[in-house]
């Protein structure tokens, strides 16, 4: 499967650049808390050291992980909400974690665990692999929706999420693993009413030169 990066994702990294103070020699800006309390945006922010790790000893207390636990992906966009996926000794994800204005870090949603080290299948260099979904929303969070987490092989080195009713969303990929989140109401069908209805959504993973490497529809 080959075929060149559609223009909406290209200008779609202009505008993050441009918006979002990333710079060739300085590298990305790191978010105000404005930014992080503010409107959902396509665009992963940059969280402070201070703060990420914030962020993750939050997960690791709230899904009871082990400190040898390690951060795979941590996503964050506006609207409050930070999601995590956590790998190596002790693996697990929390699906909604919510960060104040002041840079507090509560748990909000739900997410899994796994005791043991998490054994990973081998991946391509060219495949998106192991995606999972969460429900964004619970505490004291405005915000509800959906999230998607997963591995990404090496070549792949921007990965895209497409839904119905957002623009294409840029999502964050670290240490080869893939994050990223989106707004949506979800009805409440869990009193015996039916199952709780799942998004459409497609995950791209593009090469360095734009060329499509990878896709995954559920």
């Amino acid at each position: 499967m080959r075929r060149g990066v559609p223009a909406i994702v290209t200008a779609m990294g202009v505008v993050f650049a441009a918006c979002g103070g990333e710079s060739a020699l300085l590298g990305p800006a790191v978010a105000t808390a404005q930014d992080i309390t503010g409107p959902w945006r396509p665009a992963p922010l940059t969280l402070d050291p201070t703060l990420r790790d914030r962020v993750a000893l939050t997960c690791r207390r709230d899904m009871e992980r082990l400190p040898t636990s390690v951060v795979a992906v941590i996503d964050a966009r506006g609207l409050e909400v930070a999601v995590v996926r956590m790998t190596g000794d002790s693996a697990g994800s929390c699906d909604a974690l919510q960060i104040s204005a002041g840079g507090q870090v509560n748990g909000a949603g739900g997410g899994w665990r796994q005791d043991g080290v998490e054994q990973l299948e081998a991946i391509g260099e060219d495949e998106i692999k192991g995606v999972e979904l969460g429900n964004v929303g619970g505490g004291s969070l405005k915000a509800q929706g959906w999230s998607v987490m997963g591995r990404a092989g090496a070549a792949i080195a921007t990965v895209v999420v497409e839904t119905p009713d957002q623009p294409q969303i840029l999502a964050s990929l670290e240490n080869g693993w893939f994050a990223a989140w989106w707004p949506e109401v979800i009805p409440d069908l869990n009193r015996g009413q039916g199952a709780q209805p799942e998004p459409e959504y497609v995950v791209r993973g593009f090469g360095a030169d734009g060329t499509l490497l990878a896709e995954y529809k559920p």
